[in-house]
């Protein structure tokens, strides 16, 4: 290069400075918008790690960090849906922690993946012939059902605004696992947020009616009469009537106090 005339370097030396001029901004936009990514990952400690990363692979890795996480969360949902097909029940969930990682306020991903796991990998382990024994299948069984409800306690922590976590989670506690007054904590957070639909106010009253605990279940029928204004008593979807029946049935049964019964006649 040396050998070269000073017309020829003063060349060479201009273009190097123009390409590094225009490459310069071009690099802080890339890596800012790197950044910004990176921190739309971020959401209740949830972000890119090396682990991540590593199980994405270096060409998802990139699709992510380019601001494409909900492709790549799609992508990998396709797996999960494979996954499924051929019962490599381990594998899927694994794709299914990942996607929660990449999409963590995306509430498919973590009822859909929870409802996999708590429902048909716990199902399908009461049939799996390879297991020696009931005893072991049952263990496999419950293994995947707090797999399953470990996902949506997570779910619930990234978007707890969310109803429809609060009462699927209930229902798991209800239906997988038998345990009526914890379903009746979780629909009663249902009901508590937002467009929430509106048959789940009833069902925490309901669940300790299952538990067998009638006096929660009074509290829990009079809590919501009192609640609803009458007009709302009167509007169908609200069953005031049922409501009403409920009340009066435990305040005999629980033999109320006339004085302190909300129908006392």
């Amino acid at each position: 290069m040396t050998g070269l005339p000073l017309r020829l370097r003063l060349r060479r030396a201009l273009l190097v400075a123009l390409i590094l001029g225009l490459w310069a901004p071009a690099k802080i936009v890339w890596e800012l918008r790197i950044a910004r990514a990176q921190n739309q990952l971020r959401y209740q400690g949830v972000t890119l790690t090396r682990q991540l990363r590593d199980q994405l692979g270096q060409g998802l890795s990139i699709g992510v960090l380019s601001g494409m996480g909900n492709v790549v969360a799609d992508l990998v949902w396709l797996e999960v849906t494979i996954a499924w097909e051929n019962q490599e029940w381990f594998r899927m969930g694994g794709l299914i922690n990942l996607c929660t990682a990449l999409q963590p306020r995306f509430i498919t991903y973590w009822d859909m993946g929870a409802w996999q796991l708590a429902w048909n990998a716990s199902v399908a382990a009461t049939k799996d012939l390879s297991l020696p024994n009931p005893l072991r299948r049952e263990k496999a069984s419950r293994f995947w059902i707090n797999q399953g409800l470990a996902i949506y306690k997570r779910g619930i922590e990234n978007n707890p605004e969310s109803w429809r976590l609060w009462a699927d989670t209930g229902l798991l506690y209800e239906q997988r696992l038998g345990d009526y007054r914890t379903a009746a904590y979780y629909y009663g957070e249902a009901a508590k947020r937002p467009n929430c639909l509106t048959f789940y106010e009833r069902f925490p009253a309901i669940m300790y009616g299952l538990a067998g605990d009638d006096w929660n279940s009074y509290e829990a029928w009079k809590a919501l009469w009192e609640r609803l204004t009458p007009a709302q008593r009167a509007e169908p979807r609200h069953e005031g009537d049922r409501i009403e029946k409920e009340i009066r049935h435990f305040e005999q049964k629980l033999s109320i106090p006339t004085e302190k019964r909300v129908f006392p006649n």
